[in-house]
């Protein structure tokens, strides 16, 4: 028989006969037995995975119906049976196209790592070439079907790898172009892109790629190119001759292999002088520093203290959404490296607002410790124990930059003394074993002028702290009262303080007055709030789609209540939901919303940052809420938005 998933699931029999699966259901609940292929599959897995938290009155009856209807369908009924922890499907070797796919791209990998870019190609071409459209057509949303589609990418990205090691710039220009047009932080893609362009005469563009790239991240993120592209541009602008041979792991695959020397009888005896060569290569994968840090002397000290401090220490940068915290930590971690010699690792474990499988952050960075691919188990525990193993009796820092919860992290954590973690995270991670943590809150009004400057480039600062002084400087005067305004509308809030400088520096007929008087519209502050593809609106969005709907009817409701502090209990009452307890808590973890205090009549109350209380407002006017207060039911409509 021949089991295909990678696309819309495909069942053929001994015959080469198609086998059909008219249900949905019945297709999705095979495919996820086919993901466990020679594994039981417990009924609670399989529920979850076919009804998420939405299951029938009875989903174990539900369930057994199901497999049921599955056996009819196959020929060979016998390969589906029941099994003491759940169900269990049998495929044999050479019948399940995902089984062929990892095969092929490890083979691929290693391939690569020993040097034979094109039968790395090959191979790896051949791993993608199982894939169908649309990908995982059946498969439910699943935490698998977010490791199998990165498991995807990463193989495109190993192909692009092999075809610019064998000179196929050309060829692969217009693949790379669409690729980053679909994912535009994807930084490796971006060095394959600039080196097809400088390749293939086009120097000017791949300039302007880079540039691009860095204005995206900068307006996006608050952070420059990593390493990788740094020196790829340093060596653009150099023209590098380097550059025009091979982007290969190991640039010996694109030249003719040396006659092999004779082997000698004997070891030839080693120079009594000559130290053995320590195979071990301190890895380097911290994005670049933030050139315009501003503020932050307690939080970087605090920081800095515990990194030097009793290891194996796990800290954690915690705050709201664009308060500044990848860029604390990159900046502390730059600071730190020196006392982590053998090397400092980046994990990015969010992915757009998408929080990314584990397993797949440690694959990449055990590739980036010189692990070849072929080399990293596919299994969960003994990828985990390798990566420690590989880090034992080392000194390393991990950055974990976007951690959406502890289960994210502890997989990256190192077994031995030596080494610590820095993690950033919206949420507080409580269940973090032996973590600090360090709370952002917002820019101190000097500080935040002083970004406004440094982004816009303007001489607001010395200007303001100078005019008071000078009778001739009115002008300089109403230009930092102008600032302050800016920053008070910002919430002292980096992300937006930066979008507002970055509007400063991108247009130079607007003054800094103009915008002081665009943002003073609060009904229109999160529409001035948004340059090149850098958006307060975008990203409150995105985290308000990460919670519940309940959550964000809560979010709108305190928008209503329009008070600098709510406690909790008055959400609970507003809302008449026996887990409205819940909700708030959910809203910090997303970003939303800030913990300020606790008393024993009120118990916990919470503050709505200024723009996250904009955005709410949004909420509110964009959807009919009706609520229960006590015994009286009231209806909300439509407010008008001016």
């Amino acid at each position: 028989m021949r089991f295909r998933i990678l696309g819309p699931l495909d069942i053929s029999d001994e015959a080469g006969q198609h086998v059909a699966f008219s249900r949905r259901l019945h297709r999705s609940a095979l495919t996820l037995l086919l993901l466990n292929a020679g594994q039981p599959c417990s009924v609670a897995s399989l529920s979850a995975g076919l009804w998420g938290d939405e299951p029938p009155l009875s989903p174990e009856v539900s369930l057994r119906s199901c497999i049921y209807g599955i056996r009819k369908a196959l020929p060979d009924a016998s390969r589906l049976r029941t099994h003491p922890s759940g169900y269990l499907i049998s495929v044999q070797p050479g019948e399940f196209d995902l089984d062929d796919f990892r095969d092929l791209a490890s083979r691929g990998r290693a391939a690569m790592d020993g040097g034979d870019a094109q039968a790395a190609a090959a191979l790896l071409n051949q791993a993608l070439s199982l894939w169908r459209e649309p990908p995982l057509a059946d498969l439910p949303a699943v935490p698998a079907r977010e490791r199998l589609l990165d498991q995807r990418k990463e193989t495109q990205d190993a192909l692009n790898d092999a075809r610019l090691a064998l000179g196929e710039h050309r060829q692969v220009l217009a693949e790379l172009r669409s690729v980053v047009a679909a994912d535009p932080l994807h930084e490796h893609a971006w060095a394959q892109l600039i080196i097809a362009l400088y390749r293939s005469g086009a120097r000017a563009e791949a300039l302007g790629a880079f540039g691009r790239l860095r204005v995206t991240l900068i307006s996006s993120q608050g952070i420059d190119p990593g390493p990788e592209l740094q020196d790829l541009h340093r060596r653009v602008l150099a023209d590098d001759p380097a550059l025009m041979i091979t982007m290969a792991p190991r640039p010996a695959a694109l030249t003719e292999p040396a006659p092999a020397e004779p082997a000698p009888a004997e070891p030839a005896p080693a120079e009594p002088d000559t130290a053995s060569p320590d195979p071990w290569q301190p890895a380097c994968q911290l994005p670049a520093t933030v050139a315009d840090f501003t503020g932050r002397a307690a939080e970087l000290e605090c920081v800095l203290k515990r990194l030097s401090g009793q290891r194996p220490a796990v800290t954690v940068v915690t705050g709201m959404l664009g308060i500044g915290k990848t860029a604390l930590a990159v900046v502390a971690a730059h600071q730190a490296s020196a006392g982590f010699p053998d090397g400092q690792l980046y994990a990015c474990l969010d992915d757009g607002g998408r929080p990314r499988d584990p397993q797949v952050v440690l694959g990449e960075l055990l590739r980036g410790l010189g692990v070849p691919a072929g080399g990293i188990p596919a299994a969960r525990f003994e990828r985990e124990a390798l990566y420690r193993s590989v880090l034992a009796g080392r000194r390393v820092l991990v950055l974990a930059d976007g951690a959406s919860s502890a289960a994210q992290v502890r997989p990256l954590l190192p077994g031995t003394a030596g080494s610590a973690v820095l993690v950033t995270s919206r949420a507080r991670l409580p269940d973090l074993d032996g973590a600090r943590f360090i709370e952002l809150g917002g820019l101190h009004p000097a500080n935040s002028i002083l970004l406004l400057a440094r982004i816009s480039g303007r001489d607001i600062a010395d200007a303001g702290w100078d005019a008071g002084q000078d009778p001739e400087a009115e002008h300089a005067e109403s230009e930092v009262e102008a600032a302050r305004a800016i920053a008070s509308a910002c919430g002292h809030l980096p992300l937006a303080l930066r979008i507002a400088g970055a509007r400063l520096a991108d247009d130079p007929e607007l003054t800094v007055t103009d915008l002081a008087a665009l943002l003073s519209d609060e009904s229109r502050r999160l529409d001035e709030l948004t340059v090149g593809g850098a958006s307060v609106r975008t990203r409150l969005g995105a985290a308000a789609q990460s919670v519940s709907d309940p959550a964000r009817r809560a979010l709108a409701f305190l928008a209503a209540a329009d008070s600098c502090e709510t406690p909790g209990s008055v959400i609970v009452t507003l809302l008449d939901d026996a887990d409205a307890g819940k909700l708030a808590p959910e809203l910090v973890g997303a970003g939303l919303l800030h913990r300020v205090s606790s008393d024993g009549k009120h118990g916990r109350s919470y503050r709505l940052h200024p723009l996250a209380q904009a955005y709410a407002g949004e909420l509110l006017s964009s959807r009919l809420i009706t609520t229960r207060v006590g015994e009286r039911r009231t209806t909300s409509r439509n407010p008008a938005r001016s």
